[in-house]
């Protein structure tokens, strides 16, 4: 009776056709070795088309997948639905085992033939992989670091608001691409996004000093540009009585233009103050930067009044000695010309500034000489020759 039941599990009933069922079994063993060989080579060429979609990895790759399909199709069809359901004709189970040995066949030599490719793509695509991960545990201990309790103060700083929000903007970047190059990329930006969260993070114990020490900077400072613009009162006395009012026209306002910033600069001061009273550190600094900018504007204003009387001057002393360097500028560029062979496209340029450096020279015989137009219309000269050295020299 048991062995009854044994030769009815393995070989079917009785009245089985010994050769349908052997026939039958070598199409499992065929179909079998089409999907083992199908798991080794389709994640390969998944990694291949990610490279290069239209590779030939991917074009040699498509209609073999698909006759495999279609092979597979057959298989499942003859498959005996329940144990005892009779066999077909050994015939149908042959052509099927050799249609599928056949792909296995040619899916062999696919894999031979593109081994090295499909190498390159699977150590591509774990590298990815790889660094993704690697990206998500950093992200994951910065994350961390942010609950840990000391850090929990510094969870509004402007700065560690910023790097979380940049993280996480990196992390849904990372979570949508799929090439591997894009993936590697958007890791190491998750990398430097986690790397800017602990920066942050070290950074901000420190933020409190660092704005008291900017306060009192600034504070000083303020003083120091409001002594400086005690000058511009004089200076500019000076430049009206010395030269031309043409000469000093363009800083009639900077006096104002210096009160005005230098207040501005101090409201942003006493700004900062305020933010580190309510214990802002990091707004504290953002106004001490403003109030910056401020006192930059307030001491080029000054400068410009005293920098201009002491160039008015010196250029007043020796006027000569201005023309005398763009002349000299000037006949240097003629040699190059010479050199490169280059005079008839330049040499007549070149002359005509012979004659722009006269007018300017010129213009100084009036009873109030220009003294600040001739200066600038000969650095304007200067400028010209200088492009057109650059040109020659480029060309040559």
């Amino acid at each position: 009776m048991a062995s009854t039941f044994i030769r009815k599990l393995f070989t079917g009933d009785s009245g089985d056709d010994p050769a349908a069922v052997a026939a039958y079994n070598a199409m499992t063993t065929a179909f079998l070795q089409s999907d083992q060989l199908i798991t080794e080579i389709e994640g390969g060429v998944a990694a291949a088309r990610a490279v290069d979609p239209t590779g030939q990895v991917t074009q040699q790759w498509v209609p073999l997948r698909e006759r495999y399909s279609a092979a597979t199709a057959t298989y499942l069809q003859l498959q005996r639905p329940v144990p005892d359901a009779p066999y077909q004709p050994a015939p149908v189970y042959q052509e099927c085992t050799r249609t599928l040995e056949r792909v296995c066949d040619d899916m062999t030599r696919f894999r031979h033939r593109f081994s090295d490719a499909l190498g390159r793509a699977r150590a591509a695509q774990q590298l990815a992989t790889e660094a993704a991960q690697k990206a998500r545990i950093d992200a994951n201990t910065a994350v961390a670091a942010l609950d840990r309790t000391e850090n929990l103060p510094y969870l509004q700083y402007p700065s560690v608001v910023a790097a979380v929000d940049v993280l996480a903007e990196r992390v849904r970047t990372l979570d949508t691409v799929t090439g591997n190059a894009d993936r590697r990329e958007a890791a190491a930006a998750v990398t430097d996004a986690t790397a800017a969260i602990h920066t942050a993070l070290a950074a901000a114990p420190g933020r409190g000093a660092e704005a008291q020490n900017a306060v009192r900077s600034i504070a000083t400072r303020i003083s120091a540009v409001a002594t400086r613009a005690e000058h511009i009162g004089p200076a500019r006395s000076a430049l009206l009585r010395e030269f031309s009012a043409a000469c000093s026209n363009d800083l009639v306002d900077n006096d104002r233009l210096a009160a005005a910033e230098s207040t501005a600069a101090d409201h942003e001061l006493q700004a900062a103050r305020g933010e580190i009273t309510a214990g802002r550190p990091e707004s504290a600094l953002a106004h001490c930067t403003a109030a910056r900018e401020h006192l930059r504007t307030a001491d080029a204003a000054v400068d410009a009044v005293t920098d201009r009387l002491r160039t008015l001057r010196e250029v007043r002393d020796n006027p000569a000695q201005v023309a005398d360097k763009v002349r000299f500028r000037l006949r240097d560029a003629q040699q190059l010309a010479m050199q490169r062979d280059l005079v008839a496209d330049w040499g007549s340029v070149l002359d005509a500034q012979v004659e722009r450096i006269d007018r300017a020279c010129a213009a100084l015989d009036g009873v109030h000489p220009d003294y600040w137009t001739y200066m600038t219309d000969l650095e304007a000269i200067d400028r010209f020759i200088t492009g057109i050295v650059d040109r020659l020299r480029g060309r040559g």
